[in-house]
C-alpha cells in the first residue's frame, strides 16, 4: 500500500468500523423461508425467479466454482468467508436472468464467487455489464486475488472492477449511469458505509428495480431503507452457509 491516499482510506474504514454501536438500535428483522423469498419476490417482479434458479448454466457453475476455491492456494492473502454467500449468489443469477438489466453494480468482491454468478448471468442474457467495486482487504498480493475464483471465460467482456473504497468511487461513477435496475452490496458492513450507499443508490435505481444488501444484521441501515413509502416489498432470509441475514427490496413502480 503505497499511496497515501488508500491509506487514508483505510484508516477511515477502520474509524467506522469501531466506532461504538450502542448509540444506534440493534435491528429485529423477520426472517422468512429462502422459499417463500423466491416465490414472494418472483411475485412482485412478474417473473420466474425458480426456472431462473434451476437453470443447468447455474448449476454446473457452482460445481465449477467449488472445485476452483477447494483450489485457492494456502499462501492466499484473506480467508474464504470474505465470499459472498451461495444464497447472495444465486438470488443475484436468477434476478440478473429474469430483469435483463443492462448494468448491475456490486460493492465488494474478494474471490468473486457472486460476481461469477452475475457475469454468468449476463452473458446468458448477451447483454448487459457489471460495475465492480472493490478495496480488497490488506494482504500480501491482495489485488491479485481480486475476482480470483471467476472463470476466465467470464472475464472477457461484461465486467468492469473499480478498486477503491465505495465512498470514494460511486459518486463519480453514479455520474455515468442515467439508472439502475440491480444494486448488491458486499462491502463494508458499518451503519455509516450502508447508509451512505443505499442513499446514493436509491434515486437512480429505476421503479421496479432491486437492491440486496449482505449481512445486514449489525446495524439498522436496511431496516431504515425497508420503512420508505416508495418500497414495494422487502424480505429477510438467513444464508445458506453463514450466520448472517440476507436482504433484498423491490423498488415501487
Amino acid at each position: 500500500m503505497n499511496s497515501p491516499v488508500e491509506f487514508r482510506d483505510r484508516a477511515l474504514m477502520i474509524v467506522d468500523s469501531r466506532l461504538p454501536r450502542m448509540a444506534r438500535r440493534q435491528p429485529r428483522y423477520a426472517v422468512s423461508d429462502w422459499k417463500l423469498v423466491v416465490q414472494r419476490l418472483g411475485g412482485a417482479l412478474g417473473c420466474d425467479l425458480e426456472t431462473a434458479l434451476n437453470e443447468t448454466e447455474r448449476i454446473d457453475l457452482e460445481s465449477r466454482l467449488y472445485r476452483r476455491m477447494e483450489s485457492l492456494p494456502s499462501e492466499a492473502p484473506f480467508g474464504a468467508f470474505h465470499n459472498g454467500d451461495l444464497a447472495l449468489a444465486r438470488l443475484c443469477y436468477a434476478l440478473v436472468r429474469v430483469l435483463e438489466p443492462e448494468c448491475v453494480m456490486e460493492t465488494g468482491v474478494c474471490y468473486g464467487v457472486t460476481t461469477a454468478f452475475t457475469l454468468a448471468a449476463l452473458t446468458r442474457n448477451r447483454k448487459g455489464s457489471l460495475h465492480s467495486i472493490d478495496l480488497p482487504p490488506l494482504g500480501r498480493d491482495g489485488d491479485q486475488f481480486v475476482g480470483w475464483a471467476i472463470p476466465d471465460d467470464l472475464l472477457k467482456k461484461r465486467w468492469q472492477l473499480h478498486r477503491g473504497t465505495s465512498r470514494k468511487i460511486l459518486p463519480t461513477l453514479l455520474e455515468r449511469i442515467e439508472t439502475l435496475r440491480l444494486f448488491v452490496h458486499d462491502s463494508l458492513h458499518t451503519y455509516a458505509n450502508m447508509r451512505m450507499e443505499f442513499e446514493l443508490i436509491w434515486p437512480i435505481l429505476r421503479p421496479g428495480g432491486v437492491l440486496i444488501s449482505d449481512d445486514i444484521q449489525g446495524n439498522t441501515a436496511f431496516l431504515e431503507l425497508t420503512e420508505r413509502k416508495d418500497v414495494a416489498f422487502h424480505a429477510v432470509v438467513r444464508e445458506l452457509e453463514k450466520e448472517s441475514l440476507l436482504g433484498v427490496l423491490v423498488k415501487t413502480t
